[in-house]
């Protein structure tokens, strides 16, 4: 899998969208998972050990670190719904992609740059599948105002394992309206996000549960 490096339109910061590493990020991913603006949210608050293997472990989910000119601030993770329990507990499409993120510093909120990471997100997605999804908890209003800016409306909501969820979803052409230049931008800057079979996370069956966008 390769680095993508974008500037969006009217951004002065270069992204950086990294492979996780299970060894090499597993401390990064673990203090972030345990800030306290996170934890409700993923629910992965655990000892480096399991954040290891966590990273290990997923299958048809692909992580990502995220950087602002060179300093890492936020995880992502791409997949396709299909390959997802979420699938289930919506009318899902063929096509749709989704996708799990959060900020892990507190001092980047507010700054702008987690709302670039979202529209990278999306436009890498849209590229990809014809209607971006991700599912955050009922309860996460910071998470639930970001979507809405980023351009997301809502499918209705859920009940997951572990939450009650806004099924919340942006079209291509949704998206492009929005952000003209934006999935341009990722397309010009990259290799795929995912090696080979160009989606966005690779066949498997590791429980959606774990996972909330923060």
């Amino acid at each position: 899998m390769s680095a993508l490096f974008v500037t969006l339109p009217g951004a002065a910061v270069e992204l950086t969208f990294t492979p996780a590493r299970a060894d090499a990020d597993a401390a990064l991913v673990h203090d972030w998972m345990n800030r306290p603006h996170v934890v409700p949210w993923w629910q992965l608050d655990k000892p480096l050990p399991a954040i290891r293997d966590y990273l290990a472990g997923l299958t048809h989910l692909a992580p990502w670190v995220v950087s602002a000119d060179g300093v890492p601030f936020g995880y992502v993770e791409t997949y396709r719904v299909q390959d997802d329990p979420l699938a289930a507990y919506y009318p899902a499409r063929a096509d749709d992609v989704g996708f799990h993120l959060l900020a892990g510093p507190l001092s980047m909120l507010g700054t702008g740059v987690p709302r670039l990471m979202g529209r990278a997100v999306l436009a890498y997605l849209l590229g990809r599948g014809a209607r971006a999804v991700c599912e955050p908890d009922v309860r996460n209003g910071r998470m639930l105002a970001y979507c809405a800016r980023l351009g997301l409306t809502t499918l209705g909501e859920a009940d997951l394992p572990d939450k009650r969820a806004a099924v919340l979803a942006c079209t291509r052409a949704e998206f492009d309206a929005r952000w003209p230049g934006d999935r341009a931008a990722v397309a010009a800057s990259m290799d795929p996000m995912v090696a080979g079979s160009g989606t966005p996370g690779q066949p498997g069956s590791r429980s959606h549960a774990a996972g909330e966008a923060s």
